[in-house]
Protein backbone atom coordinates (compact mmCIF):
# COMPACT_ATOMS: atom_id res chain seq x y z
CA UNK A 1 0.00 0.00 0.00
CA UNK A 2 1.66 3.08 0.97
CA UNK A 3 4.35 2.06 3.23
CA UNK A 4 7.01 3.04 0.85
CA UNK A 5 6.14 6.64 -0.28
CA UNK A 6 5.03 7.25 3.48
CA UNK A 7 8.46 6.53 4.65
CA UNK A 8 9.83 8.73 2.13
CA UNK A 9 7.57 11.97 2.98
CA UNK A 10 9.39 14.74 5.64
CA UNK A 11 5.80 14.93 7.20
CA UNK A 12 5.13 11.88 8.29
CA UNK A 13 7.99 10.88 10.95
CA UNK A 14 6.72 6.98 11.82
CA UNK A 15 5.57 4.27 9.60
CA UNK A 16 1.72 4.80 8.66
CA UNK A 17 -0.43 1.65 8.44
CA UNK A 18 -2.10 4.10 5.72
CA UNK A 19 -5.00 2.62 2.95
CA UNK A 20 -3.31 5.37 0.65
CA UNK A 21 -0.69 4.85 -2.05
CA UNK A 22 0.38 7.71 -0.80
CA UNK A 23 1.81 9.70 2.29
CA UNK A 24 -0.15 12.58 4.67
CA UNK A 25 0.72 14.62 7.47
CA UNK A 26 -0.72 13.27 10.50
CA UNK A 27 -4.14 15.04 11.71
CA UNK A 28 -5.11 16.21 14.90
CA UNK A 29 -7.34 12.96 15.77
CA UNK A 30 -7.69 11.51 18.61
CA UNK A 31 -6.92 7.51 18.14
CA UNK A 32 -10.77 5.98 17.84
CA UNK A 33 -10.98 1.98 18.97
CA UNK A 34 -13.21 -0.30 20.34
CA UNK A 35 -12.89 -3.59 22.04
CA UNK A 36 -16.75 -4.99 20.49
CA UNK A 37 -17.33 -3.24 17.31
CA UNK A 38 -20.76 -3.27 15.98
CA UNK A 39 -23.61 -1.74 13.42
CA UNK A 40 -26.88 -1.67 14.08
CA UNK A 41 -29.59 -3.06 11.38
CA UNK A 42 -30.92 0.08 9.32
CA UNK A 43 -34.06 0.54 11.69
CA UNK A 44 -37.36 1.77 9.98
CA UNK A 45 -39.24 5.06 10.95
CA UNK A 46 -42.96 5.29 10.88
CA UNK A 47 -45.02 8.71 11.32
CA UNK A 48 -48.80 8.50 12.05
CA UNK A 49 -51.58 11.60 11.34
CA UNK A 50 -54.32 13.59 9.79
CA UNK A 51 -55.40 9.64 9.17
CA UNK A 52 -52.76 7.83 7.87
CA UNK A 53 -49.82 5.88 9.33
CA UNK A 54 -46.46 5.30 6.87
CA UNK A 55 -43.58 3.59 7.61
CA UNK A 56 -40.44 3.48 5.71
CA UNK A 57 -36.55 2.19 5.81
CA UNK A 58 -34.30 5.34 7.88
CA UNK A 59 -31.59 4.26 5.10
CA UNK A 60 -31.44 3.33 1.15
CA UNK A 61 -28.76 3.42 -1.36
CA UNK A 62 -29.57 6.30 -3.73
CA UNK A 63 -30.94 4.83 -7.49
CA UNK A 64 -32.68 1.80 -5.35
CA UNK A 65 -36.04 1.27 -4.36
CA UNK A 66 -37.53 2.68 -0.82
CA UNK A 67 -40.86 1.24 -0.19
CA UNK A 68 -43.36 3.25 1.60
CA UNK A 69 -46.27 1.07 3.25
CA UNK A 70 -49.19 2.12 5.76
CA UNK A 71 -52.75 2.59 5.79
CA UNK A 72 -55.57 4.47 6.02
CA UNK A 73 -59.55 4.51 6.65
CA UNK A 74 -60.88 1.17 4.10
CA UNK A 75 -63.16 4.61 2.81
CA UNK A 76 -60.34 5.60 1.03
CA UNK A 77 -59.86 2.25 -1.14
CA UNK A 78 -58.84 3.03 -4.93
CA UNK A 79 -57.93 6.71 -4.11
CA UNK A 80 -54.08 7.76 -4.77
CA UNK A 81 -51.07 7.63 -2.31
CA UNK A 82 -48.50 10.18 -2.81
CA UNK A 83 -44.38 10.27 -1.53
CA UNK A 84 -43.25 13.71 -1.63
CA UNK A 85 -39.78 14.73 -1.45
CA UNK A 86 -39.20 18.40 0.07
CA UNK A 87 -36.79 20.42 -2.30
CA UNK A 88 -34.94 23.95 -0.34
CA UNK A 89 -35.97 25.28 -3.69
CA UNK A 90 -39.09 23.61 -5.50
CA UNK A 91 -40.68 22.73 -1.98
CA UNK A 92 -42.78 19.48 -1.96
CA UNK A 93 -41.91 17.55 -5.38
CA UNK A 94 -44.13 14.39 -5.90
CA UNK A 95 -41.73 11.03 -6.75
CA UNK A 96 -43.97 8.50 -6.29
CA UNK A 97 -47.55 6.88 -6.51
CA UNK A 98 -49.56 4.43 -5.03
CA UNK A 99 -53.14 3.08 -4.48
CA UNK A 100 -54.86 2.67 -1.43
CA UNK A 101 -56.03 -0.99 -1.17
CA UNK A 102 -59.81 -2.57 -0.60
CA UNK A 103 -58.56 -2.56 3.30
CA UNK A 104 -57.01 0.74 3.20
CA UNK A 105 -53.50 -0.73 3.19
CA UNK A 106 -51.00 0.94 0.66
CA UNK A 107 -46.96 0.07 -0.38
CA UNK A 108 -45.38 2.61 -2.58
CA UNK A 109 -41.67 2.31 -3.91
CA UNK A 110 -39.72 5.15 -4.96
CA UNK A 111 -36.52 4.80 -7.17
CA UNK A 112 -34.49 7.36 -4.78
CA UNK A 113 -33.24 10.72 -7.13
CA UNK A 114 -31.41 12.60 -4.13
CA UNK A 115 -28.68 11.49 -1.84
CA UNK A 116 -28.04 13.00 1.88
CA UNK A 117 -30.76 13.92 4.33
CA UNK A 118 -34.03 13.95 3.18
CA UNK A 119 -37.43 14.49 4.43
CA UNK A 120 -40.66 12.93 2.90
CA UNK A 121 -43.92 12.62 3.15
CA UNK A 122 -47.36 11.00 1.80
CA UNK A 123 -49.89 12.74 0.78
CA UNK A 124 -54.14 11.23 -0.02
CA UNK A 125 -55.51 12.25 -2.92
CA UNK A 126 -58.69 11.76 -4.82
CA UNK A 127 -60.09 10.93 -1.53
CA UNK A 128 -63.79 9.20 -2.11
CA UNK A 129 -64.76 11.46 1.10
CA UNK A 130 -64.56 15.35 0.95
CA UNK A 131 -63.74 15.24 4.74
CA UNK A 132 -60.54 13.18 3.75
CA UNK A 133 -59.50 15.44 0.70
CA UNK A 134 -55.83 16.40 1.35
CA UNK A 135 -54.94 14.21 3.64
CA UNK A 136 -51.17 14.25 4.58
CA UNK A 137 -48.96 12.20 7.12
CA UNK A 138 -46.40 13.86 9.35
CA UNK A 139 -42.97 14.27 7.64
CA UNK A 140 -39.89 11.08 8.22
CA UNK A 141 -36.21 11.94 7.59
CA UNK A 142 -34.00 9.15 5.71
CA UNK A 143 -30.94 8.95 4.64
CA UNK A 144 -29.94 8.07 1.10
CA UNK A 145 -26.33 7.17 0.60
CA UNK A 146 -24.51 7.64 -2.95
CA UNK A 147 -23.31 4.09 -3.70
CA UNK A 148 -19.19 3.82 -4.10
CA UNK A 149 -16.96 0.78 -3.82
CA UNK A 150 -15.61 0.16 -0.51
CA UNK A 151 -12.33 -2.06 0.54
CA UNK A 152 -11.04 -2.48 3.83
CA UNK A 153 -7.40 -3.33 5.27
CA UNK A 154 -5.76 -3.76 8.56
CA UNK A 155 -3.52 -7.35 8.12
CA UNK A 156 0.25 -6.44 8.05
CA UNK A 157 -0.56 -2.67 9.72
CA UNK A 158 -1.63 -3.26 12.80
CA UNK A 159 0.62 -1.47 15.24
CA UNK A 160 1.31 1.36 13.20
CA UNK A 161 0.44 4.60 12.50
CA UNK A 162 -1.75 5.96 10.10
CA UNK A 163 -1.58 9.28 8.73
CA UNK A 164 -4.39 10.96 10.81
CA UNK A 165 -2.24 9.38 13.61
CA UNK A 166 -3.93 6.88 15.02
CA UNK A 167 -2.22 3.51 15.79
CA UNK A 168 -4.37 0.85 14.25
CA UNK A 169 -5.04 -1.67 16.35
CA UNK A 170 -7.59 -5.36 15.23
CA UNK A 171 -10.64 -3.10 16.98
CA UNK A 172 -9.64 -0.02 16.02
CA UNK A 173 -12.92 1.81 13.84
CA UNK A 174 -12.61 3.48 10.76
CA UNK A 175 -12.08 4.82 7.21
CA UNK A 176 -9.86 6.38 5.02
CA UNK A 177 -10.72 8.74 2.64
CA UNK A 178 -8.73 10.59 0.57
CA UNK A 179 -10.37 14.10 1.02
CA UNK A 180 -12.31 14.03 3.77
CA UNK A 181 -10.40 15.80 7.37
CA UNK A 182 -9.15 13.34 9.97
CA UNK A 183 -11.91 12.91 12.39
CA UNK A 184 -15.24 13.50 10.31
CA UNK A 185 -17.61 11.01 10.99
CA UNK A 186 -18.95 9.10 8.07
CA UNK A 187 -21.87 6.59 8.19
CA UNK A 188 -21.58 3.45 5.89
CA UNK A 189 -24.45 1.85 5.35
CA UNK A 190 -24.10 -1.78 4.00
CA UNK A 191 -26.11 -4.84 3.92
CA UNK A 192 -29.02 -3.32 5.80
CA UNK A 193 -26.91 -2.43 8.66
CA UNK A 194 -25.15 1.06 9.31
CA UNK A 195 -22.19 2.31 11.53
CA UNK A 196 -20.50 5.54 11.82
CA UNK A 197 -16.57 6.07 11.75
CA UNK A 198 -14.31 8.31 12.23
CA UNK A 199 -11.67 9.49 8.90
CA UNK A 200 -8.60 7.85 10.51
CA UNK A 201 -6.70 7.35 7.50
CA UNK A 202 -5.43 8.34 3.57
CA UNK A 203 -6.29 6.72 0.47
CA UNK A 204 -7.51 4.41 -0.61
CA UNK A 205 -5.73 4.87 -4.22
CA UNK A 206 -6.82 1.85 -5.64
CA UNK A 207 -9.47 -0.91 -7.02
CA UNK A 208 -11.05 2.21 -8.19
CA UNK A 209 -12.52 2.62 -4.43
CA UNK A 210 -13.23 5.52 -2.96
CA UNK A 211 -13.29 4.33 0.70
CA UNK A 212 -11.07 1.83 2.82
CA UNK A 213 -12.54 0.93 5.67
CA UNK A 214 -10.56 -0.89 8.54
CA UNK A 215 -10.89 -4.42 9.04
CA UNK A 216 -12.69 -3.92 12.21
CA UNK A 217 -15.37 -1.56 10.48
CA UNK A 218 -15.68 -4.22 7.87
CA UNK A 219 -16.03 -6.65 10.24
CA UNK A 220 -18.85 -4.92 12.30
CA UNK A 221 -20.79 -4.53 8.72
CA UNK A 222 -20.22 -8.34 7.77
CA UNK A 223 -18.41 -6.80 4.47
CA UNK A 224 -16.11 -10.17 3.23
CA UNK A 225 -14.30 -8.28 0.10
CA UNK A 226 -14.28 -5.34 -2.07
CA UNK A 227 -18.16 -4.04 -2.22
CA UNK A 228 -20.30 -1.52 -2.83
CA UNK A 229 -21.65 0.56 0.27
CA UNK A 230 -23.35 3.88 1.09
CA UNK A 231 -21.24 6.55 2.83
CA UNK A 232 -22.46 9.76 4.05
CA UNK A 233 -19.88 12.61 5.85
CA UNK A 234 -22.05 13.89 9.14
Amino acid sequence: MLVALLLASPLVAAPAASAASGGASPGSVTPVSSASPTATPSPVTTATGDGITVTTNVSALLGRALAFTGATAPTSAGDTIVVQRLDPQAGWVSVATGTVDPGGAFSVPWRTDHAGRVTVRTVLEQSASASQAGQVSPTLQISVFRPSIATFYGKGFFGQQTACGTVLRRSTLGVASRTLKCGTPVKIFYGGRSIVVPVIDRGPYANHATWDLTQATAQALGMLGTATVGALPL
